[in-house]
């Protein structure tokens, strides 16, 4: 992945979860205040996925800092600066948008009312929470292609059989 795709998923993935944050923060709010009962956990849980991603954010940026051609901080361990490392926190940030957008369209499709300004801002939320899961996925192809590819990994599913081997499959 190139370093302007990079930069670029990067800010657009924390202005995704800042706008997650502030339409989860306004909706959760409304129940802690308005109703009797507390928040629903979909919302509490994009709220997370929310919070975890802009840490995700920062913490990616100290990494790609961090990588091992770069000495900047020598007591980090070398495995820290891994692209596995990218690739797990990557994935999980996928994960987890995933599955709270497909809990919010689920508990907003089973309101039996829904109207007003909490509303519409749950509804944004799952629109953003889509979106954002969007550009983790892309993000993620993106890191896996570049670490199986550059490390020749792809060459050994594509490499031609061995002929000796062939002719000897068809005997048996």
């Amino acid at each position: 992945m190139g370093r302007a795709t990079t930069a670029f998923l990067r800010v657009f993935q924390a202005c995704l979860a800042a706008a997650g944050l502030a339409l989860t923060g306004f909706v959760i709010n409304w129940f802690l205040k308005d109703t009797q009962r507390g928040a629903p956990g979909a919302l509490v849980f994009l709220a997370f996925a929310s919070g975890f991603s802009l840490v995700s954010v920062l913490g990616l940026g100290l990494l790609a800092a961090a990588a091992p051609s770069s000495r900047t901080w020598r007591w980090l361990p070398r495995q820290v600066g891994s692209p596995y490392v990218a690739l797990a926190v990557e994935s999980t940030n996928t994960v987890l948008y995933f599955a709270g957008f497909f809990a919010c369209a689920i508990f907003l499709g089973r309101l039996t009312f829904c109207a007003g300004s909490v509303c519409l801002a749950s509804r944004a939320e799952s629109v953003v929470a889509a979106a954002a899961f969007c550009a983790w996925i892309a993000s993620t192809v993106l890191t896996a292609k570049g670490i199986f590819v550059n490390r020749g990994l792809t060459a050994v599913a594509t490499a031609a059989p061995d002929p000796k081997s062939a002719t000897s499959a068809r005997e048996v």
